[in-house]
Formats: structure tokens, C-alpha cells, sequence
């Protein structure tokens, strides 16, 4: 049976990989559900499970609110359930340890149990200095002090590997850091959201670099990988750390270039010792245009959701023996990363196999060694296989989980190349032969199901700045509900999305249609979705509600920034 946790729903759920048939095994009350990051979060089944060894236990990471709604506080605790075969249901939990660091962004929280018979759990860096989070200290390379793990004080726990006995307390033989030992492992982490053993007894990790760089490490005890000094390997390419939690107040955080009053740092100043990764996905050169492509879907990262230790034997995948298989959320490929013989470096570049028009959340290969099963995100944009553009929210199968059989033959269609140039994409994209958005890749059907979303043709009437405000907004609305309302709210209140009620940078008429145009920080471009007019809508819509008076952006006005 195959065990899966929802973020959302807070739901542990078995699930038949022959027949799809599901069984809800628990439903925690009291997970706090955010928009993206925040939610139940990370499963491990303990090795002895229903095995009669009287370790029938399921340890469960999730949020939690400590505030309101309105002023939410969440933190993270990890959660021991045992299974009672009985009821077939999860009971009587036990909290390990809780006030772990979250936020709205980058709570990482996977759970492994490790062969030292010991739990290992990820925490990222909450998003410090980086988007809707740009004035928040990053503690990724902060360590604790022995005041604050006396005190059961977590706060820079943010950008760690944890290490922890089953009860939750601190293993005798966890390193000691500045003379501190506490239940961290490893630091200087982003989002680390892949963390699997291998059959070598090697910790392999994988974290979203921030537009670059994103790494495949293997986990060292005590060791420092680096960030936010560092993204990828120490070679001061495409990265500069600017440490905006200690810029003035009256920076503007948008400003381009960056003020020379905010800290900066190239990432050869770093002094310390960093372990750099196996391999990086991508790194490139200083002036590569970084969000200019279609936004941050284009830019050269793969966005790695999970990793997966695999080895072949005598009846698996050939092609995939002594290997790690990475899920990726932007490409909608399973990338499968050779490894040499010891499994401590990447043997060549990586295959992207299994290529569809989703964003893939997580991977297991099953008893067979030759079943795979891959889950997809149920909403968000990923890279467009179908169609025009080069990005899309169109996910052809959001909330599954997919399979993929190995041929009886030893033979597999491999779905996907490795990646393709931006030129070459921007060229392919741009075929008048290039398949609909919506054709089915299995039958080259292009019936269009009814929940499309719709992509409006070239409007008849341009807006210009006598247009009249409530007129040009009323036709906007519609058109953010379709586009915008998942992530930033249908009142605007935010989410996934920055909250755009009362928001004074609605002001910044040239911010808001390069923002919808090009896409910033987590947010996707619109450019190739969206015609100039619907883009002015939308923004006049946004600009004069929920409190908002900004008047009219104009069509031309749009049209400038493309």
C-alpha cells in the first residue's frame, strides 16, 4: 500500500497501487493550512511497522497556529501515531517536539528514519530575505546557543537538518557546533525538501536554490552547506548574497540596481568552510537574464520536490542502477541523476524522464522495482509541454498520482530529453505546429475540458487614461477571479500570493505591469497569457479594491514594460 499525506486536508490516507482505492487513516484536527508552505507536511513509517515488533508507529510533521487568524504564529512539531490494524486507523499521538520554526514560506519538513534508528527532519530557511520575507533575518547559518537549547528555544533551527531520537530528545552523539550540541545535524540549508538514505548509508538532500543553483548534497554531520552566504558551489557566478534584513528602512526593496546601502556580498567573501554540493541544477554565468525569460519558471533551476535512492538488481531499471531520482516541480520531469560507483559524485549530467504537463511533488518506486509512482501538485504553474508559451497553470493532472510501468522487454520510452537551450525553447515555442495547451498527449485529442481556464483574444477597446475607473475595473474582475484569485485571494488577502489589499506598491504603476508581465520572485510571468488590454484590466481592478485608489493603467502603459 502505498502511504500518503495531503497538505491541505491534513489527511493520512492508504492508497491500493493496483486499483486506486483510498482509506483515510487519520485527519488531524488543528494543522494550521497556509497557501503553499505551511500544512501536514512529512511521513515516516518506523522499518518494523505492522512487522509485530510492538513498533507500530507513523511520525508525522505538520503546522500549527499559535495566533489568530488574522495574526497567525505558526511553528512545526513532529508527532508519533501508532497504527492500531485493528481500526485500521492512526491513534493516540504523541508530541516529540514542538516550537520548530515555520512561516508562510520554506518549511521544507520532510521526515526520513534513518538506519541509526534515528528520525532526520528538514526545516528551511522560512523565506528570510527573499520575496514577501525580504526584511526577515535569515538564520540558516545561525547556530544555537546553549541558553537557547536549554530553554527548548528553536528560533535557529530555520535552515537545518535535524537529528533526533525517537522520543524527540538530543542523541548523545549529535555534533557539537561552537561547542553546543543540540539536535542539529547540518546547516546552511534553503528549502530542503528532498532527504532519502541510500543502501550506502549515505544522507542524500536536495534544496531549491533561489534562481539558480539548485543542489544535491549528501549530509554530513556538523557540516555547513553554505547558505545564504552561498548558493550552489563558492564560485561567485549569478549570485550575490545581499542581506537586506540590515538595509534601511527607507530602501526601497525592489530597487534595481541594489543601493549601495544594503549590504552585499559576493560569495568569495565567505571565510568559513562550506561541503559543496554533488551537483547543482543550473549554474550559470553573471548576466543571464534572471526572470526575463517567462518568469521564474524559465529561469535555470529545475526545483527539486523530493530525491530517491535507486538501485537496479537483477530486476529493475537498468538505466537508473546507483542513482538518485528527483521529482521536479517547474520542469514536470523525473530527473535521474547517475551516480558514481561509492555514490559520492554525479557519474554525468542528469536524463529527465517521464515528461508531463505537471508539477511533481513527490516519487516511490515500487516492490517490482520497475513500478513508478510520482505525485503532482494539485495547483501551480510548471513549464508548458503543450501549446504556445514557455510557462503555464494548466496542469494537465493536478492532485494525482501517476504511474509508470517499465517495459516487460527491458525497453521504456524515455519521455523527455535532458534540457533543452532557452533558445531552443523560445523556438519551439513559437512553431505554428507546436501542440494546443490542451491536447492530450496520449490521444492528440484537443477537445478543451469545460474547466479551462480561458485566455482571452486581442479586446476591442484599448484603456487609456479617460477611461472611466469602475468601467474598466468591472471588466478586470472576472479576469483576476480566473488568473490571480488562487494565490492572492479573491478579496485580495494574499496567500501564495503577496496581499494586495491596502497594499500601497499598487501605487508603483510601471512595478505593477512588469510584475504581471515578467513575473517576480515566486510569481509567474503572464506575458505570453495575458494580452496588454487584460492586463490592464486586471491591474486597474487591483489598483482601486479592497481600499485601494490608484486609478487607471493603461494598455500603453503595459505595453512599455513588455
Amino acid at each position: 500500500m502505498i502511504w500518503v499525506t495531503e497538505r491541505t486536508s491534513g489527511e493520512v490516507t492508504r492508497v491500493d497501487p493496483t486499483t486506486g482505492a483510498q482509506q483515510v487513516l487519520l485527519a488531524i484536527d488543528g494543522v494550521y493550512i497556509g497557501p503553499q508552505h505551511e500544512g501536514l507536511l512529512g511521513m515516516a513509517l518506523h522499518p518494523e511497522l505492522m512487522q509485530g515488533q510492538d513498533n507500530d508507529h507513523v511520525y508525522l510533521s505538520y503546522t500549527i497556529n499559535n495566533g489568530s487568524a488574522d495574526d497567525p504564529d505558526p511553528t512545526a512539531q513532529i508527532v508519533r501515531y501508532s497504527y492500531d490494524e485493528q481500526l485500521q486507523q492512526l491513534v493516540d499521538p504523541v508530541i516529540l517536539i514542538e516550537g520548530l520554526p515555520a512561516w508562510n514560506d520554506h518549511n521544507a519538513g520532510r521526515v526520513v528514519f534513518g538506519p541509526d534508528n534515528m528520525l532526520y527532519y528538514s526545516i528551511g530557511d522560512q523565506g528570510a530575505n527573499f520575496g514577501r520575507n525580504q526584511r526577515r533575518e535569515n538564520l540558516a547559518s545561525t547556530l544555537p546557543t546553549q541558553e537557547e537549547v536549554d530553554d527548548s528555544n528553536w528560533r535557529t533551527y530555520s535552515g537545518k537538518i535535524l537529528r533526533l531520537n525517537l522520543d524527540g530528545t538530543i542523541p548523545d552523539d549529535n555534533p557539537e557546533l561552537v561547542g553546543v550540541r543540540s539536535h542539529v545535524y547540518s546547516y546552511g540549508h534553503r528549502n530542503p525538501q528532498g532527504l532519502a538514505f541510500g543502501s550506502n548509508g549515505k544522507l542524500y538532500e536536495t534544496e531549491h536554490g533561489p534562481a539558480t543553483d539548485d543542489e544535491l548534497n549528501i549530509i554530513e554531520a556538523g557540516g555547513n552547506y553554505g547558505w545564504p552566504w552561498v548558493a550552489g558551489k563558492m564560485d561567485d557566478s549569478a549570485y550575490l548574497y545581499v542581506n537586506w534584513s540590515e538595509a534601511p528602512d527607507d530602501v526601497n526593496v525592489n530597487a534595481i540596481p541594489v543601493p549601495d546601502t544594503v549590504p552585499q556580498f559576493p560569495e568569495s567573501d565567505f571565510d568559513g568552510e562550506i561541503i559543496e554540493p554533488v551537483a547543482t541544477y543550473w549554474t550559470v554565468e553573471d548576466g543571464y537574464p534572471i526572470g526575463e525569460i517567462c518568469g521564474y519558471i524559465c529561469d535555470p533551476t529545475i526545483a527539486p520536490s523530493s530525491v530517491y535512492y535507486y538501485e537496479a538488481s537483477e530486476d529493475g531499471i537498468a538505466e537508473w542502477d546507483n542513482s538518485v531520482l528527483i521529482p521536479t516541480l517547474k520542469h514536470g520531469a523525473l530527473y535521474v541523476q547517475p551516480l558514481s560507483e561509492d555514490g559520492t559524485e554525479a557519474a554525468s549530467a542528469p536524463i529527465a524522464w517521464l515528461s508531463t504537463q505537471n508539477r511533481y511533488r513527490d516519487v516511490i518506486v515500487g516492490p517490482d522495482n520497475r513500478t513508478v509512482f510520482i505525485a503532482t501538485d494539485a495547483f501551480g504553474s510548471a513549464s508548458q509541454k503543450y501549446g504556445q508559451g514557455l510557462n503555464t497553470s494548466v496542469l494537465h493532472n493536478p492532485g494525482a498520482i501517476l504511474t509508470f510501468t517499465y517495459g516487460d522487454d527491458g525497453n521504456v520510452t524515455r519521455f523527455a530529453e535532458a534540457p533543452i537551450t532557452v533558445d531552443e525553447a523560445q523556438l519551439a515555442s513559437s512553431s505554428t505546429d507546436a501542440p494546443q495547451e490542451w491536447e492530450d498527449p496520449a490521444t492528440r485529442s484537443d477537445e478543451r475540458p469545460e474547466s479551462a481556464a480561458v485566455t482571452t483574444g486581442e479586446a476591442d477597446v484599448s484603456v487609456t487614461e479617460d477611461s472611466n475607473i469602475a468601467e474598466v475595473a468591472a471588466l478586470g474582475a472576472p479576469k483576476y477571479a480566473d488568473s490571480c484569485a488562487m494565490c492572492h485571494g479573491p478579496a485580495g488577502g494574499g496567500g501564495a500570493g503577496a496581499v494586495l489589499a491596502g497594499n500601497k506598491q499598487l501605487d508603483d504603476i510601471q512595478f505593477v505591469a512588469n510584475s504581471i508581465v515578467h513575473g517576480f520572485g515566486y510569481m509567474p510571468s503572464f506575458g505570453s497569457q495575458l494580452n496588454d488590454n487584460d492586463i490592464a484590466e486586471i491591474s486597474t481592478f487591483i489598483r482601486n479594491s479592497w481600499g485601494n485608489e490608484f486609478g487607471v493603467l493603461t494598455t500603453e502603459q503595459v505595453q512599455t514594460v513588455r
